[in-house]
């Protein structure tokens, strides 16, 4: 796991708090998305961002379900650090609703 990927998983955590609390605007879920996104793809071995712009939707499809799965058995393999990681971004949802 790189530290990339987990600077991703906890924007993308943060993002998921935020939502749980509030309404999110527009960009927000535009950028949300995006990073939902790149989370997933970052659990697709050998994968370029590039691949995935050049794929086909049937392509795109299974590439996003290798990655979600890929995605949520790191979750269930790492519980302590995902427990961690979502206190923290709970706490700097919180501190963004105020």
């Amino acid at each position: 796991m790189t530290p990339e990927t987990l600077a991703l998983i906890a924007t993308y955590l943060m993002c998921s708090e935020a939502a749980e609390i509030r309404v999110l605007d527009r960009s927000e879920v535009k950028n949300c998305t995006s990073i939902y996104m790149q989370v997933k793809l970052s659990f697709v071995p050998d994968f370029h961002i590039e691949d995935y712009r050049r794929a086909t939707a049937t392509e795109r499809a299974a590439l996003n379900q290798q990655g979600y799965a890929s995605f949520l058995a790191w979750r269930v393999s790492n519980p302590d650090l995902v427990k961690e990681m979502e206190a923290d971004a709970r706490i700097s949802a919180i501190g963004q609703d105020n």
